[in-house]
């Protein structure tokens, strides 16, 4: 008779009470349809528009149907996968839609568990794509927003680009950014590799990528124009809900204009996120081509999570749920470190505090503190990963000369 070992019936426990909250949280939603999933509605609403022939860019028209204040941000093509949705009944809509993306989200956790991780972790995997960076998935779920599918998109990319097949790569990042644009940023992995035909690879998707924009603008000038107009709007959003380098630097500097008298022009605002970006760009480079350096064909995956990294932070609309992308390169990371100390992780602890009992005068730090913690752990995990190369390439350097003494005294 099999008997479970105490540590695998633990970890089934465990996995157990992670799926029962799970399923309560959807049931939660469910139960609350009106409340929930506004994006959803908002984008539903502009596919019926689109199908009745009216612009679902005109925010007057938009936000009497949809019953929200929030634009419509996708390409004019998007409409016609929203539009579906808009031919059946909204409390139907609503459900596909949720369980659709609940078992996405489901799959892709053992997706990334088992081609990226690969650990017997599963159930602190479980709990951390849960818990970590304020709970993106589940703010995914309840905005309703697509991203969760560009996110399955994106990680089936990213393990063809490790298995080198880039025709595949290359489709399924243009899918991914079909109705966000941003995510064709991630073309420029194909320039970080070696394969002898990266070049056609990139600039082939490229060109597609600029003609399936093309084709729109052709096709309903107006419309497309609706799109720029609204998706140049958005990124005035504020850091409750958008968590990101850009949005930060506005707060820090109405932080000053409010506490100092010390208003600053938006130019400089802008200057101070681009320095930011080219800073980040900068050591991530250094630190890209200090690994390859080492271990060119080992550590694909450090490239892959760092480049991960590198846009989320540098991205001007980073949203609360599209941290999503970094809870795999920031669980390997911790998972895996192997020269970095527990220190800047004890120290965010640290200076975490409740925001009812903080220091007199510093209330509008910790505000803005709480508002972007995701970001600073993101940071955290950025400088983590870029100390870990730092040392790995330290430790190759001096494991390679006295490999070199070695031999000389063995020709003498």
């Amino acid at each position: 008779m099999m008997t479970l070992k105490p540590r695998k019936l633990y970890s089934g426990i465990l996995t157990g009470l992670v799926l029962l909250y799970f399923l309560s949280l959807l049931l939660h939603i469910s139960a609350n349809f009106e409340q929930y999933q506004w994006d959803f509605r908002t984008h539903r609403q502009a596919g019926a528009i689109f199908i009745a022939g009216g612009d679902p860019y005109d925010a007057d028209t938009l936000f009497a149907e949809a019953r929200t204040h929030l634009l419509y941000t996708y390409p004019p093509v998007s409409l016609l996968f929203y539009g579906l949705f808009s031919l059946i009944e909204y409390k139907t809509a609503f459900h596909i839609f949720l369980f659709f993306k609940s078992a996405l989200l489901l799959a892709l956790v053992y997706f990334w568990q088992r081609e990226f991780l690969r650990k017997k972790t599963e159930v602190l995997f479980y709990a951390f794509c849960l818990l970590a960076f304020n709970s993106p998935a589940y703010r995914d779920i309840i905005a309703g927003n697509i991203n969760l599918v560009e996110q399955a998109l994106l990680w089936l990319a990213f393990f063809f680009y490790l298995k080198h097949r880039l025709l595949l790569f290359c489709v399924l990042v243009l899918t991914a950014a079909s109705f966000k644009m941003l995510p064709a940023f991630f073309l420029v992995m194909l320039l970080i590799g070696d394969h002898e035909k990266k070049y056609h690879y990139f600039f082939g998707a490229g060109a597609a990528f600029l003609a399936y924009l093309l084709v729109q603008y052709l096709i309903a000038p107006d419309m497309f124009a609706g799109f720029l107009k609204n998706a140049s709007q958005v990124v005035r959003e504020r850091g409750e809900v958008t968590p990101a380098t850009y949005t930060f630097i506005r707060d820090v500097f109405r932080l000053l204009a409010a506490n100092f008298g010390l208003n600053a022009p938006k130019s400089l605002q802008a200057f101070a996120a681009a320095g930011a970006a080219a800073a980040v760009i900068f050591f991530s480079g250094k630190a890209l081509v200090r690994l390859r350096s080492i271990k060119p064909e080992a550590e694909e995956k450090m490239v892959l999570f760092l480049v991960c990294l590198v846009y989320g932070l540098i991205h001007p609309r980073f949203k609360d749920y599209a941290y999503m992308l970094l809870l795999v390169p920031a669980y390997f990371i911790v998972l895996n470190a192997r020269y970095a100390k527990a220190m800047p992780f004890i120290l965010i602890l640290c200076l975490l505090t409740s925001p009812e009992f903080v220091l007199p005068g510093t209330v509008s730090l910790f505000q803005t503190f709480w508002k972007f913690y995701p970001l600073m752990v993101a940071y955290a995990i950025w400088g983590l990963y870029l100390h870990e190369i730092s040392m790995a390439t330290k430790q190759a350097n001096r494991t390679d000369k006295r490999a070199k003494r070695g031999r000389g005294a063995f020709l003498k």
